[in-house]
């Protein structure tokens, strides 16, 4: 598909949508609807993902990666929201973007509903329930992206800096707080539209390389939003002071998971020790210790995968001064001792 054919197919319905605008017609009139839904085929709706409110066994009870990734290793999806889709409550398991490439979209978190128009883009992360609804031909292009790409991403020293994308993205890797979303602002920007379409495109024809491309894109498109959209950003964490700390916080402890340490999180914010470790706690649902050995873990992991250092010099760069630690630690988390942990790895890329 080139991108001629791409446009050309955002702006057709396919069956979903067909079906979807159907159902809209219908709804008008209660007789003709009680009839349409008599006769649904419900076999064929669950096979086709055909999510109808009237019939609870079509809803999901979350949106899992899996109903959408043929490659777990991308981690990433890229496709139009079905228009005229009903609108429902719902969560999902990955964290889910939404781009108004042109038109309009309504969406509803909590108690808020937002109007969204052309250059919007919406950041929902995993766990917190809200409805999209796409009532006309509007192009609206959903981004599913997995918790192991943002990490990817976003554990990288280019972007692990202290801007909001960053801050909300690894802290929702860990817990996402109610009604949370991030919102940009973007207008007609020509060129975030046609990242968008390459992406997309990469994404469909799956050419040789596309996964480094589209991961390419991905760090381009998010480059791009915090260069020139910062300043627009909507946050509810913003008008919640005990929120922004908790981002904060969370943050910080991540990137200084080495090292760091209760007394120096509580003088850094100006708060005893106690107060920091129940506001931690009640902010994130985890406990500073929590939080520091699960980035330990992380940064294990990676320089297992990626390195051939010893590890012992392992333990030391991840902040543990005793190797033995280090590895009962592991051990717990991933039920294999590091040294077992990268044989496993080995054969996996020999088979």
């Amino acid at each position: 598909m080139n991108e001629i054919e791409l446009l050309q197919s955002l702006h057709t319905l396919n069956e979903t949508e067909i079906f979807y605008r159907d159902y809209q017609e219908k709804k008008k009139d209660p007789a003709l609807f009680r009839e349409f839904i008599d006769h649904l085929d419900i076999g064929e709706c669950l096979e086709k993902h055909f999510v109808i409110p009237e019939k609870k066994e079509t809803m999901p009870p979350s949106m899992k990666d899996e109903y959408f990734y043929s490659d777990s290793d991308v981690g990433m999806v890229i496709q139009k929201h079905n228009c005229f889709s009903p609108p429902f409550e719902h969560f999902h398991t990955y964290f889910e973007a939404f781009y108004v490439y042109e038109g309009i979209c309504e969406h509803e978190i909590g108690k808020e509903k937002k109007l969204l128009k052309m250059g919007d883009f919406c950041i929902v992360p995993p766990g917190v329930s809200h409805k999209i609804s796409v009532q006309d031909q509007s192009v609206v292009i959903v981004m599913i992206l997995s918790s192991q790409i943002i990490e990817n991403t976003f554990r990288n020293p280019t972007y692990y800096k202290a801007n909001p994308l960053a801050e909300f993205f690894l802290k929702n890797i860990r817990y996402s707080g109610d009604d949370d979303y991030l919102m940009f602002h973007t207008g007609n920007d020509q060129e975030l539209k046609s990242i968008i379409l390459q992406m997309m495109l990469e994404s469909i024809n799956k050419y040789q390389e596309y996964d480094a491309i589209l991961s390419a894109y991905f760090s381009l498109f998010f480059g791009k939003l915090i260069r020139f959209y910062e300043r627009t950003i909507e946050h509810p964490s913003r008008n919640n002071p005990k929120s922004a700390a908790a981002y904060e916080i969370t943050a910080y402890i991540q990137e200084h998971h080495t090292t760091v340490s209760l007394q120096e999180i509580a003088e850094r914010y100006h708060y005893t020790p106690e107060y920091t470790s129940r506001f931690i706690r009640e902010a994130t649902g985890r406990t500073f210790s929590d939080i520091v050995i699960d980035a330990r873990m992380k940064h294990a992991v990676s320089l297992l995968k990626s390195t051939s250092l010893p590890v012992a010099e392992i333990s030391y760069q991840v902040g543990y001064e005793n190797s033995e630690n280090f590895i009962r630690v592991f051990k717990r988390r991933y039920g294999k001792t590091p040294t077992a942990w990268r044989k496993d790895l080995n054969k996996e890329y020999l088979l």
